[in-house]
């Protein structure tokens, strides 16, 4: 039962004295876009093996050390496995392994820097930079979606203990084989999308029970969520 417990503190908001986390949160989510674009564009090992060198480098500068970075990590890990056996179901073996094993490093390093960027981010501060270029309520959306992100990390953790102790093959050692796979959508997915559904109804009951409507509300909000991140 290890193998995800790693997992509950991904993508949570740590607070640390770092250089990274000074930053502002509107040059931290540009950089995000431009490390991205960079992962997409790159094709060679050289070049994705530069990235991934950097960003453990970002996460060590953030003070985050290597439980940070294998937290956020091994989720994305879960679907190298994955990428490398439809490419060798397409192209044959050996044939499809380097290249899918390519294609889930590409994926891993688009995702990853991401996952630092809610690291080290304050809710307050990633409103404060979308709010120069988009709506107060869109910005509310954006934010609010953030800050489910570990929310569900958290779930698919727990969904993923609870179908193993079923007998669900959904451990990340049994999604290398292909047979498995079915029980990755059947057992882990679908119930995270009925999940997922069910908690975004709540949160839209919650947020028009409350009147978050207006911008100073939605302020008074995260100032409360920061707190709560900082605590």
């Amino acid at each position: 039962m290890k193998e995800y417990g790693a997992l509950h503190n991904a993508f949570q908001y740590q607070y640390r004295d770092s250089v990274i986390h000074r930053l502002g949160g509107g040059w931290k989510l540009l950089s995000v876009i431009v490390f991205c674009a960079l992962a997409i564009a790159s094709r060679s090992w050289s070049s994705l093996a530069v990235l991934f060198a950097v960003l453990i480098g970002l996460y060590f500068a953030a003070k985050l050390g290597f439980r940070g970075l294998w937290a956020d990590l091994r989720l994305f890990l879960i679907q190298v496995p994955i990428i490398v056996g439809l490419y060798a179901i397409k192209n044959g073996i050996p044939a499809g392994l380097i290249p899918g094993a390519n294609k889930g490093l590409q994926i891993l390093l688009f995702f990853l820097p991401g996952a630092l960027f809610l690291r080290t981010t304050p809710s307050s501060q990633i409103m404060a930079g979308l709010k120069r270029f988009l709506p107060s309520s869109l910005v509310f959306l954006i934010v609010t979606s953030f800050r489910f992100v570990p929310f569900f990390v958290r779930e698919i953790e727990e969904i993923a203990l609870m179908q193993r102790l079923r007998g669900a093959a959904v451990a990340p050692k049994d999604l290398a084989n292909p047979r498995n796979w079915k029980d990755l959508f059947d057992c882990l997915f679908i119930p995270l999308l009925i999940r997922a559904i069910k908690t975004a109804e709540e949160a839209g009951l919650s947020a028009e029970a409350r009147g978050l409507g207006g911008t100073a509300r939605q302020k008074a909000l995260f100032n409360r969520i920061n707190a709560d991140e900082r605590g």
